[in-house]
């Protein structure tokens, strides 16, 4: 079942400037709608998404167009707004199919959340139209020699856009037999918990050898990954900027050459240069900031990819200054649960906190399978409900010392290129950080490019792959669980 985009027309068209001017003039209001419907057309055509576009309506009962193979078209009758179809399409459906909901207005958000389904301002739709033109360029020249691909070739000047009629890539399905045998993969080597969903189904579940469907189990270092969340939400906010200078906040590290060019984005990378700080994870400390901010500067900053907790720790300080002299005046916890936890749907977690009261940012949360799937589905949906879409590219894009690494989440993107590096990751981290090698590194070289996954010691992961609509969790004890033999069982085709 494919996922829905619900557009308030009218509202998406006063909202661009560019549209904005076209209805200003009742002669030139159908430029508007007409400009409107195309761009959506190649974001439903690249994105496989049903994209749904309601407008208010004056005749006496509720209108539709169909497109064949394309956008869906609905009027409002006279007495109803946009909103109110809006709101009761999401009502109806929202709990049987992943649907979005783009529009400005802050009640309609409000109604559409609380029955389940995502959200998205019009400066987010523009950006996936934005992102979806972009993606076209780029595979008009990839895609030439296929047949039906052939037709975008030859549509004169414009070159790029779409027929309305073209169809949308098919869906993927994992295959029964494959299924069973990355299950059985999985079963062998201790897994506790295997959750898999598929276009928002739960396609394959499994709690054996003492695992149960509300056993919660400690994902050790899937914690970065809510805290990149975390990050990238200050930013939105404007707590935050990734590129600026830690030395800003921390004034301690002005005077010192190195430490005062280490950004936030670089701590936030594992690129800062400070030395791994092991001992921060140890229980029963004074204050693990202000041991991580004493840490020794092991290379400089924005050059080697240095993974161990004390990067983080003084990300946390940071924040943890931001934040104190906000309006809220709320600890970096507390602004965690507010702009990420809770609209995950999640509660409070296990935070180790040291007797200054700083949480312990490299590892801590205990969960089910099917809660840290809710971070699986947040990824699939570009960041929402937490982010907006342009938000989540810095937490995916890596750095130049580890392309497959950024804020929590590993990327399989070296996949796609000449002669990957498939590893265990979870060896080579166990390496001197000097003895490391991250060029061309992937999780799966014969999975999708686009995976994520949150890596945790022992083998807890969450893969995600938006390509393929899949959200994969699986918990349990060390036992050689190989990322890429798993994957490829899972996802023969």
């Amino acid at each position: 079942m494919p996922s829905y985009l619900l557009v308030d027309g009218h509202n998406v068209m006063h909202a661009w400037p560019e549209l904005a001017r076209h209805m200003r003039s009742a002669g030139k209001r159908h430029l508007a709608r007409t400009e409107l419907l195309q761009r959506l057309r190649h974001l439903q055509d690249m994105s496989g998404m049903q994209v749904v576009v309601v407008f208010d309506g004056t005749t006496a009962r509720v209108t539709e167009e169909r497109e064949p193979e394309g956008l869906q078209i609905i009027f409002a009758d006279a007495g109803h707004t946009a909103d109110d179809l809006i709101e009761k399409l999401v009502a109806r459906y929202a709990g049987e199919r992943s649907m979005q909901v783009a529009s400005a207005d802050g009640l309609v958000r409000e109604t559409i959340t609380a029955f389940g389904a995502g959200w998205i301002s019009p400066d987010m739709l523009k950006s996936l139209c934005d992102d979806a033109e972009r993606d076209m360029r780029g595979r008009i020249g990839k895609l030439a020699t296929r047949r039906r691909m052939l037709a975008w070739l030859g549509l004169g000047g414009a070159g790029l856009a779409l027929p309305a009629c073209a169809s949308r890539p098919e869906p993927v399905f994992l295959k029964p037999a494959a299924l069973k045998a990355a299950a059985h993969y999985a079963e062998e080597r201790r897994t506790s918990s295997l959750l898999i969903r598929q276009h928002g189904k739960i396609i394959h579940e499994n709690h054996g050898k003492g695992g149960a469907r509300a056993q919660p189990h400690r994902i050790f270092s899937g914690t970065k990954g809510f805290w990149g969340l975390a990050a990238m939400a200050a930013v939105e906010d404007g707590v935050i900027k990734l590129d600026e200078p830690v030395a800003d906040t921390v004034k301690e590290w002005r005077e010192d050459k190195r430490r005062s060019r280490v950004t936030l984005h670089q701590l936030l990378n594992f690129t800062g240069g400070l030395e791994r700080g092991l001992t921060i994870h140890e229980d029963g400390l004074e204050d693990r900031n202000q041991m991580a901010l004493k840490r020794p500067m092991a290379a400089t900053p924005g050059k080697r990819f240095i993974y161990g907790p004390s990067q983080l720790q003084v990300f946390h300080e940071v924040l943890k200054r931001r934040l104190s002299g906000g309006r809220r005046g709320e600890s970096p916890t507390r602004y965690l649960e507010r702009r990420v936890l809770r609209p995950l749907g999640l509660g409070p977690q296990r935070y180790l906190p040291d007797a200054a009261g700083n949480p312990l940012l490299a590892a801590g949360f205990i969960m089910t399978a099917g809660q840290w799937a809710k971070l699986g589905t947040c990824l699939l949906r570009d960041g929402a409900p937490v982010l907006k879409h342009e938000s989540l590219q810095p937490l995916l894009a890596g750095s130049d010392a580890n392309t497959a690494y950024s804020f929590g989440f590993w990327n399989n993107r070296a996949a796609d290129r000449l002669h990957p590096r498939e590893i265990d990751i979870e060896d080579q981290l166990e390496l001197d950080w000097d003895r490391q090698s991250w060029g061309r590194v992937c999780i799966g070289r014969d999975a999708p490019p686009d995976l994520i996954a949150c890596i945790g010691s022992g083998y807890q992961r969450l893969y995600v792959i938006p390509s393929q609509d899949l959200v994969i969790v699986r918990l349990g004890s060390n036992a050689r669980f190989r990322d890429g033999d798993f994957l490829r069982l899972l996802l023969n085709d």
